[in-house]
């Protein structure tokens, strides 16, 4: 007996001790937070009132309202409803004073065992004072001022007070906010009209309002919902008779009719962003205003633009069930914002925004960074000579590439100003196999790429997927002469009362330097006028610009990506389930016709009466005309011409001044004059200068090859002497494609040989044609 006395003592001295222990923590809490607790009003249904959430673009128009409530009275919500809500979510509610013992001791269990905050054991009024007043976080802290405010409510209002402020304020998914709201989107009735089902299918969706609501699904809905009537049937509210009936019973579901605009695309984006940051509750519940980038007066244009040049394209080209789609990202140079995006056609059709997507090929949209790693690497200059020309590839593994040029057309020798404009897949081949796809792809990283990159050959013909953002972000970066500034939706954002809570500062990072960029930059603008962008120009637009067509494998996908000092936009067509698009002549559909004409008229509109100033020029740069075949400099502009920008260490080589000798050619005097440049008016390029270059190998090979069509004119034309220039330049030259070099001096000896009847001890222009031959030639041809 007395040890029972004993260890009844003990037992109640720990009970008495625990509770004078946590009243202790209780009041210390309270002490340490009781100034960051909010004020309750009068009468609580002041409170239930919060301002929705409102985004707004740039010029002024509000593009989605969310979280409006229309509260209502008590006695206007059905009993059914009330007994349902009551049963799923705080079934002791009139027993307990804002916190319930068992679900409370429930959850601190949990929590302890997990270590972290997973259950909340939340009553109604807890969570009425969550969603009132705190954020959404998750934290131990949050929780506790949660419960003195449950407690305090308790205490200052009634249960019935409560209970309609609580169920005014519940989101049932949809944007629908309180009960009579949700009513009316998902049933077209008042909530007083609710019956047992309906009122069971809004009870259950407030554990999660996206998950549980029937619109999403109404097999989950409708699960759940059993599970409320369960529910309400322990309670004692329903007995299992009308549980039966109320599931066999008619639904009822109204068909929701959303209306979108063309804003819908880039508010989806805004709220993805916004719900990452600042979690989904608080964008829908917190009653803030958010000020975005969009211009959505040019967003419309942008979509009457692009589906009026749809309709036309459509007429086109082979008719098919499936339409075409869209995609546009517009970004403001001077600042990154985003000031128009296109995701699709129809919004009210396809939710999916192709502008943000990275599933569809670039094509040769690309080409801008295989061509400035080159130039970064290699040495490149605008005016430098490849040869374009059908070429197989030796890779690792004894594999083997063989791309190809547009309709198998080649252009031979060609400068790379000119190969850009033309969009040459052999030349964009030939500069990622000298440089590498490894540091091709680190250049495009340093442009904003964050799509995936394979490091594969093709990647120089844009043989990888990107989005229409990613292409707008990379360009701005040429527009800005090497400056990135991050691309962003939102510029501020404040509560409702005014206090910001967020405000975008423009960063500027500088990832390359102006006279690097500058050369690539009026390549690009060379597309606009004299390229594959040319139908810019003769649509009307005037302004500086600069760009690149795209066009992927089989026509599947077309863009035009470029730029003016102001803006830059990217722009994509194709069909979404990636079939080819083809004329009724099987032609395809390019970037030029389908996605530049877009282009234009998206960038004339959103440039009205903007001024026409120019792109910055570096005061290194200089500009000479290069001829388009040789790379030779040429005083003056002429058909055969292209005008490139020029860094102060790259320089064109002059044509040589070829004069009749006697003697032998081994003089150094014969082929080459002393190259001058040509003054400017810049004070560092006043001065001449000379310098001794290479002849490219490469051309004259090709030259060789392809006599009867060389730039220097018809075979007929050309002089004797240069026959046995080119016989010279070549005898003792090693080359990494020794089969053409031996074909390409076989055509010229038998070209040569025709001319002058014959070998045998003939010396033209005072050198005997056997010096001139490799041994092996001269064996052959000594007795001709």
């Amino acid at each position: 007996m007395k040890k029972t006395l004993k260890f009844l003592s003990i037992l109640g001295l720990s009970i008495f001790l625990s509770i004078v222990t946590l009243m202790t923590i209780f009041i210390a809490g309270y002490i340490y937070v009781e100034d960051d607790l909010p004020q309750l009003p009068k009468n609580l249904s002041h409170i239930n009132y919060r301002p929705p959430t409102e985004i707004y673009s740039s010029d002024g128009e509000l593009l989605k309202t969310i979280g409006l409530r229309n509260s209502i009275r008590l006695n206007m919500i059905s009993w059914e409803f009330q007994n349902a809500i009551l049963a799923v979510e705080d079934r002791r509610f009139f027993n307990h004073s804002g916190i319930d013992p068992v679900s409370f001791l429930r959850a601190m269990f949990v929590n302890f065992k997990k270590r972290r905050l997973v259950q909340g054991g939340s009553t109604i009024t807890q969570q009425l004072a969550k969603n009132l007043f705190f954020s959404f976080e998750k934290s131990w802290i949050r929780k506790f001022k949660e419960l003195l405010i449950a407690l305090q409510m308790e205490s200052s209002f009634t249960k019935s007070d409560i209970l309609e402020a609580y169920s005014n304020q519940i989101y049932f998914g949809n944007g629908a906010y309180g009960i009579d709201e949700a009513s009316l989107i998902y049933f077209g009735k008042r909530s007083n009209k609710l019956t047992l089902l309906q009122a069971a299918i809004l009870a259950g969706t407030v554990r999660s309002p996206n998950k549980f609501n029937p619109v999403n699904s109404r097999e989950i809905a409708m699960s759940r919902a059993e599970t409320v009537l369960t529910s309400m049937v322990r309670e004692g509210f329903i007995d299992n008779l009308q549980k039966n009936n109320a599931l066999n019973s008619e639904l009822e579901l109204k068909q929701i009719k959303k209306s979108y605009n063309n804003n819908q695309y880039f508010v989806d984006a805004v709220l993805e962003e916004l719900n990452t940051i600042y979690g989904r509750e608080l964008v829908s519940s917190g009653g803030i205003r958010v000020f975005t980038t969009l211009n959505s007066n040019l967003q419309k244009r942008a979509e009457e633009d692009a589906l009026h040049h749809l309709e036309f394209l459509e007429k086109k080209i082979v008719p098919r069930e499936k339409k075409l789609q869209v995609a546009a990202v517009t970004i403001d140079n001077k600042n990154g914002a985003i000031r128009v995006m296109l995701g699709g056609k129809n919004y009210g059709r396809s939710q999916f925004n192709r502008a943000l997507s990275t599933n569809r090929m670039i094509g040769s949209s690309f080409k801008p960074f295989v061509y400035l790693t080159a130039m970064q690497k290699l040495g490149f200059h605008p005016g430098t000579v490849l040869v374009d020309e059908p070429t197989v590839f030796k890779l690792p593994h004894n594999k083997k590439w063989e791309p190809a040029n547009f309709n198998d057309e080649y252009m031979g020798p060609v400068v790379l100003k000119k190969a850009f404009s033309k969009s040459l897949n052999i030349i964009s081949a030939k500069l990622i196999f000298k440089t590498t796809p490894t540091e091709v792809v680190k250049t495009a990283r340093k442009f904003g790429f964050k799509s995936s990159l394979t490091k594969n050959f093709s990647l120089s013909l844009g043989a990888t997927g990107a989005s229409p953002f990613e292409l707008a972000t990379a360009y701005s970066v040429i527009a800005n002469l090497g400056s990135y500034k991050a691309p962003f939706y939102v510029s501020k954002i404040e509560d409702y009362q005014g206090n910001i809570l967020y405000e975008h500062f423009v960063e500027e990072e500088k990832r390359f330097e102006p006279l690097d960029i500058y050369p690539l930059l009026d390549m690009m603008k060379g597309v606009m006028d004299n390229g594959s962008g040319r139908v810019i120009r003769r649509m009307g637009f005037k302004y500086p610009a600069g760009g690149k067509t795209g066009t992927t494998n089989d026509f599947r996908d077309a863009w035009f990506t470029g730029f003016t000092p102001h803006l830059t936009t990217s722009v994509w067509i194709g069909y979404d389930d990636n079939v080819s698009m083809l004329r009724p002549n099987e032609k395809g559909v390019t970037g030029a016709h389908a996605a530049a004409p877009i282009w234009s008229l998206i960038m004339a509109e959103a440039l009205d009466k903007a001024d026409k100033r120019g792109f910055p020029i570096p005061r290194e740069i200089r500009f000479e005309y290069a001829n388009n075949s040789d790379g030779f400099y040429e005083p003056k502009n002429t058909p055969n011409t292209v005008q490139v920008a020029l860094k102060k260490n790259n320089a064109l080589p002059r044509r040589p001044t070829i004069s009749t000798v006697r003697g032998t050619l081994n003089s150094r005097k014969v082929f080459f004059n002393k190259i001058r440049h040509s003054p400017r008016n810049v004070k560092d390029f006043k001065q001449t200068k000379t310098t001794k270059l290479k002849t490219n190998l490469d051309s004259k090979i090709w030259f060789m090859l392809n006599l009867e069509n060389a730039s220097m004119g018809k075979l007929k034309k050309i002089p004797t002497r240069w026959f046995i220039k080119m016989l010279k330049d070549t005898r003792d030259i090693e080359t990494t494609s020794p089969e053409k070099l031996i074909k390409g001096r076989e055509v010229l000896i038998e070209k040569l040989l025709s001319r002058v009847g014959s070998f045998r001890n003939r010396v033209v222009e005072g050198v005997s044609i056997k010096s001139m031959l490799r041994p092996n030639e001269a064996e052959f041809y000594g007795d001709f």
